[in-house]
């Protein structure tokens, strides 16, 4: 059995913004998204953490590190392919004047074209592809190293496609899945005598879903 902690990012300067933050994007924590990191780290702290993993995108990084500070012997380790979706063109854009486009795109996904995607930017199967690899990689490594959870810091749009590609074997659900800065969702998967990590082989239930109780008082 393995648990996998998929956690958003703390805030950054363009998320205050209101701005659309994709994978071209590469700002640090603000402080407020250091604060928010170190309440999922609070949150964390009676958990078994066995390993760490973020994306390759500083936001992340940052966040995997505060939120592991209770759990000093636990490895940490970044992989790009766990970076956000780029969103081209929009990158950088503020919501307002991304609405058109952006909707145009995700309407499509919703409507089952996963091939559609921001002009310069990545379609939802695209993000699939690689996260889907990503992933066989960490179930294949916790299963070697007997690991039975895991944190993954990372992304919200990104968040969405792992839950949707992994849970419900279909990347139109991906609205399903609510986030914010610092919120988790805990899913979990049984690899039995780990014949195949491959994760469109396995089945994943949600244990705990957008938890951002840690977050109330900040």
């Amino acid at each position: 059995m393995v648990d996998i902690i998929l956690a958003r990012h703390g805030q950054t300067a363009a998320n205050r913004e209101g701005r659309l933050q994709g994978g071209s994007l590469n700002p640090p924590l603000n402080e407020t998204g250091e604060r928010q990191a170190e309440a999922l780290a609070l949150a964390l702290r009676d958990e078994q953490l066995d390993w760490v993993v973020t994306s390759a995108m500083e936001r992340a990084i940052q966040t995997g590190a505060l939120a592991a500070q209770y759990h000093s012997a636990v490895p940490l380790a970044s992989d790009g392919r766990l970076n956000e979706i780029s969103w081209g063109e929009l990158d950088g854009v503020k919501f307002g004047d991304a609405r058109a486009g952006l909707d145009a795109v995700v309407g499509r996904w919703r409507r089952g074209d996963g091939d559609a995607k921001v002009p310069g930017g990545e379609s939802a199967n695209e993000a699939r592809a690689r996260i889907r690899a990503a992933f066989a990689d960490i179930l294949k490594e916790s299963a070697e190293r007997g690991y039975g959870k895991v944190l993954v810091c990372l992304h919200g749009r990104i968040m969405r496609v792992i839950l949707a590609a992994l849970v419900d074997k279909d990347l139109q659900a991906m609205d399903k899945y609510p986030h914010t800065n610092c919120c988790f969702y805990q899913i979990r998967t049984e690899l039995g005598d780990a014949q195949t990590t491959d994760p469109d082989s396995l089945q994943f239930a949600v244990v705990r879903a957008d938890v951002r109780d840690h977050l109330a008082a900040l």
